[in-house]
């Protein structure tokens, strides 16, 4: 690409592909078929498109694509893909990734995302949209985190998060909340943010508290279900009110449960004694 800048002692790759108006620091090494994105910059002693920490790696072509905007700050390790995994380690437009980040083979890290100093995804994870991963936070290989989520500093992550949710617990994560700082931050409408509220407590049957945003106790009928289907319910509930208030959000919510099919569990609330999945 046009106006590269490349540091003092980089090593690029011969397959390495840079866009227009990438930047790389001294010490910087770029392996394996990786394509940077425009504008994205690469601090000192970061390692994007690293050889898969996977034993059944054996050689093959190993891909990784990191996004336009994006900056992996100093000491970050980014894997490359592996056949087993569709062959690729991606990360979507304007991430930062800071120092001393491990991102693992096949990962897919959605735009906009935040990776704190020190956090790890093993591999095969998947990261919606605007999650932010904590500081020294680790997630489990093969977990998946919904968009706009946010995991807690020194959680360990070992279960599907749902989108929105705040994760919090470092020898098993649980669900304590919705996370609001993030949602209010998305200008979503004070409606849908109680609608949001409501649903979440309606979803894992939460015991009422005193908040300006729950006024009811979750319908009865719901606690004869699973989870999975009081997230139908939920969603038809919120087709028929269709218009009343904005549902974007709380529809990608609801559908990320409904839906919910991954290897691994849900992450459920450690309050919600008797929430099953089955």
């Amino acid at each position: 690409g046009r106006r590269v800048t490349v540091g003092p002692y980089c090593v690029v790759g011969e397959h390495v592909r840079l866009a227009d108006g990438v930047a790389l620091h001294s010490h910087v090494v770029l392996s394996g078929h990786t394509s940077v994105g425009e504008g994205s910059e690469i601090f000192p002693f970061a390692a994007v498109g690293a050889r898969p920490q996977d034993l059944k790696y054996r050689g093959e072509p190993s891909h990784t694509r990191i996004g336009a905007r994006c900056a992996v700050h100093p000491h970050a390790h980014v894997c490359g893909g592996t056949a087993g995994g569709g062959g690729l380690t991606s990360i979507g437009d304007d991430c930062l990734v800071m120092s001393h980040v491990h991102v693992g083979h096949d990962c897919s890290v959605g735009p906009r995302v935040v990776l704190a100093s020190r956090s790890s995804l093993a591999g095969h994870v998947t990261v919606g949209e605007g999650a932010q991963v904590s500081g020294h936070a680790c997630v489990h290989q093969r977990v998946s985190i919904g968009g706009g989520a946010f995991v807690a500093a020194a959680a360990v992550l070992l279960d599907d998060l749902l989108p929105y949710g705040l994760a919090a617990g470092a020898s098993r994560a649980t669900v304590e909340s919705l996370n609001m700082r993030g949602i209010r931050r998305l200008r979503t409408p004070p409606a849908e943010q109680r609608a949001m509220l409501r649903a979440f407590r309606h979803l894992f049957l939460l015991p009422r508290r005193t908040s300006r945003f729950e006024q009811s106790a979750p319908p009865p009928r719901l606690a004869l279900l699973p989870v999975s289907e009081r997230a139908a319910a939920l969603l038809a509930e919120v087709a028929e009110a269709a218009g009343a208030v904005p549902t974007l959000r709380l529809v990608e919510m609801l559908r990320f449960v409904r839906d919910h099919a991954g290897p691994r569990g849900l992450c459920l609330p450690s309050s919600c004694a008797g929430v099953s999945e089955l």
